[in-house]
């Protein structure tokens, strides 16, 4: 079996976009988390994946919820990345970011590429992680930019990651 740490770095190798994944906590308030671990599945019916590891806050409340906003960073967006990619006991750094409720009551980050509102419609428990499938209800569209990338453990903001 390959150990943790190396298959994290091996991992780090693969380029992606960062998400954050959010949702409502018990308070009715926006809960969220960084995320690379995201993609389509298919269009007919739209469905897309996330997968959120159980030691996490976000578990509780997507598992609680059955809904979540899958928001794409664009490249302006690094200190928003970096907020969520934290635990909430850790955001000491007041971080501003707006945000509007969708249709179906799920928080949209504001500014990002895209906003997808997303219901789950299957789950799947692997090892420390539960895999979301989810339908697309709706989707924001925000203005053209470039994308906030993840290559190495490290944020790209320029579009290009060298």
């Amino acid at each position: 079996m390959v150990a943790k740490d190396e298959f994290r770095h091996c991992m780090s190798e693969f380029a992606t976009g960062v998400t954050v994944v959010t949702t409502l906590d018990d308070a009715g308030q926006v809960h969220g988390m960084s995320a690379n671990s995201f993609t389509s599945v298919c269009l007919e019916p739209p469905l897309v994946l996330i997968c959120v590891g159980h030691s996490t806050n976000t578990f509780g409340f997507v598992e609680k919820n059955k809904r979540f906003g899958v928001n794409v960073l664009s490249a302006h967006q690094e200190d928003i990345g970096r907020y969520f990619a934290r635990r909430p006991e850790d955001r000491h750094d007041d971080v501003d970011y707006e945000y509007t409720m969708s249709p179906g009551g799920v928080p949209m980050l504001e500014g990002t590429l895209v906003s997808f509102e997303c219901h789950v419609v299957n789950s799947h428990v692997h090892g420390d992680h539960t895999v979301y499938v989810a339908e697309v209800k709706a989707v924001e569209q925000g203005k053209p930019n470039l994308p906030l990338l993840f290559f190495q453990s490290k944020w790209f903001a320029n579009g290009a990651i060298w």
